[in-house]
């Protein structure tokens, strides 16, 4: 679900997976230390330091302003390790030493996976401990992290939802409505989508719309289709975005390029940023894609107002999905109270304010949001984003069975094969990965 490093204009969230998803902070090379109050270097409730690594550089962007109140609030100093390249390797390598940072950014599709290796800090002695009141955090963004045993093993600070940008000026020329302002299907449904992007579409100069480029369309359009599980099994031990509702989204998305013709086709949009810089020149009229692409659209949208819209309505639902942006304590860590003081301070109102003010991801706490501002006129619709979210369910090789299915995609997006044929030729070795420790 995370994503990858794609420009230095905007903070965002930073995993280096996946070329489809999602929007990232540019990473500095070298590690920096955010000073702070100083203090022991002891482990335990008195620490006053903690180590923190993350993919990226948090400086001047509104993680590093949040981790900078942080220290000052609570005198503990943060040493912020950042590893803007080949992050994943690193990662494992740290997480199965002696001496792991007291902080990790962990990809979301590693959380289970890592939870059945007995590498992370269970969580719930803190949050019993703390009586800490999450009737503020979106519950099934919070339970994400819980595992089948109950441990909460990992915690999300912030998540990122996606909705449709498009391209006001476009749709009044075009003498057509606009979306719905709510999260309504009235009138936007998937057929609704697909005509209007024709509508858009202009031989040569605009296409009318952009769907299959983030990767978080799986697991959205295959649950507005009908899918009872989205990309894998609730218990994790199947692949079943090969089955025929699942499937049948992933064409209709492939569709919109090779039968209609509306989508700008999958060899074009390989390069960084394509997607976007289609988007901000008016040569993309809509398209579907996070939160955080928020601020790169504010400052490079020069000639026409954007706005968002939900998702189309598919046959069954309307929901969509968020990037959760989570990290986790290693049980090896030395100050684990330290870095849970932390965790508690990103996920609170005053830290979540950072992150919304500087559209960099949606808060946890929900009061939080009251800060987010325009434009879009309509941002408001990523708060309601919250009450219609899907999630793939997690497995213990996530990324392993990413790496099989994925590429195999491309003969579908590139116009080749069905994807009831890809899928299903995927089928097995994705089941068979699955079964696999990630």
């Amino acid at each position: 679900m995370n994503a990858t490093t794609r420009f230095n204009a905007s903070p965002s969230n930073t995993s280096t997976l996946s070329r489809r998803a999602f929007v990232g902070i540019g990473g500095a090379a070298a590690a920096s230390m955010l000073a702070g109050c100083s203090g022991s270097t002891s482990g335990g409730s008195g620490s006053k330091s903690m180590t923190f690594l993350n993919d990226s550089d948090v400086q001047d962007n509104p993680f590093g302003k949040a981790v900078e109140a942080f220290q000052k609030k609570s005198g503990i100093t943060v040493e912020v390790q950042p590893v803007p390249s080949d992050y994943d390797t690193k990662f494992r390598t740290v997480l199965s030493g002696g001496k792991p940072p007291d902080l990790i950014k962990i990809n979301d599709d590693y959380v289970k996976g890592m939870s059945a290796t007995g590498a992370l800090l269970d969580l719930n002695t803190y949050i019993k401990r703390d009586k800490l009141d999450t009737s503020h955090y979106p519950q099934e963004l919070y339970d994400f992290p819980k595992q089948a045993d109950g441990k909460h093993t990992a915690w999300v600070i912030a998540h990122s939802p996606r909705l449709i940008y498009y391209n006001v000026d476009a749709f009044k020329e075009a003498g057509l409505e606009l979306p719905p302002t709510t999260w309504s299907s009235e009138g936007w449904t998937w057929d609704d989508f697909r005509s209007t992007a024709q509508k858009l579409t202009i031989k040569g100069k605009r296409f009318g719309g952009l769907i299959y480029l983030d990767t978080g369309f799986e697991q959205t359009f295959a649950i507005n289709n009908g899918s009872p599980t989205g990309i894998f099994a609730g218990d994790g031990s199947s692949f079943t975005l090969s089955e025929p509702k699942a499937a049948e989204a992933i064409q209709w998305a492939t569709d919109l390029t090779c039968k209609y013709h509306v989508q700008p086709a999958w060899g074009d949009l390989q390069s960084t940023n394509a997607d976007l810089q289609l988007f901000t020149q008016g040569k993309l009229a809509m398209m579907f894609s996070q939160f955080s692409t928020l601020p790169y659209l504010a400052e490079n949208v020069k000639d026409f107002t954007f706005d968002v819209a939900p998702p189309p309505a598919g046959p069954a639902d309307q929901k969509t999905e968020s990037s959760v942006i989570t990290y986790a304590i290693p049980t090896k860590a030395e100050n684990p109270d330290a870095a849970w003081e932390l965790l508690k301070f990103l996920t609170s109102q005053e830290g979540g304010k950072f992150f919304v003010e500087g559209n960099m991801w949606l808060s946890m706490d929900d009061r939080a949001l009251q800060y987010l501002s325009k434009p879009p006129a309509h941002v408001e619709l990523f708060a309601e984003a919250v009450k219609h979210s899907t999630l793939p369910n997690q497995t213990n090789n996530t990324l392993g069975a990413r790496q099989i299915y994925r590429p195999m995609l491309d003969d579908v997006y590139n116009c080749n094969k069905t994807a009831e044929q890809v899928l299903q030729t995927a089928k097995p070795r994705v089941d068979q990965s699955l079964k696999q420790q990630g």
